[in-house]
């Protein structure tokens, strides 16, 4: 599994910051992957932060999404069962 944070940098945004590559057990979840970067973050299926970057930081609708493989499930990240050579991504959204 691969793991990525990206976040725009500029004056404006905060930045979190975390790229690896690691090895998780079998039946491992994207919030697994999450839990095992070390980063702050709060949230179980839902996560509302990450590194101190809250939901709802800069807008009604800001937030956390993840992405698999470049796509976004539609699932929380603790049902997200992850394969063999996933790349899971982290965005902070201002609407999604």
């Amino acid at each position: 599994c691969t793991w990525e944070n990206i976040l725009p940098m500029d004056s404006i945004w905060r930045s979190v910051s975390y790229g690896s590559a690691m090895t998780l057990p079998e039946g491992a979840t994207v919030y697994d992957a999450l839990a095992a970067t070390g980063l702050s973050y709060t949230g179980y299926g839902y996560i509302e932060e990450i590194g101190g970057l809250w939901e709802k930081d800069f807008s009604a609708k800001s937030g956390w999404k993840y992405y698999v493989n470049g796509s976004a499930p539609m699932m929380s990240c603790a049902d997200y069962v992850l394969k063999d050579g996933d790349s899971v991504q982290w965005v902070y959204v201002l609407n999604p």
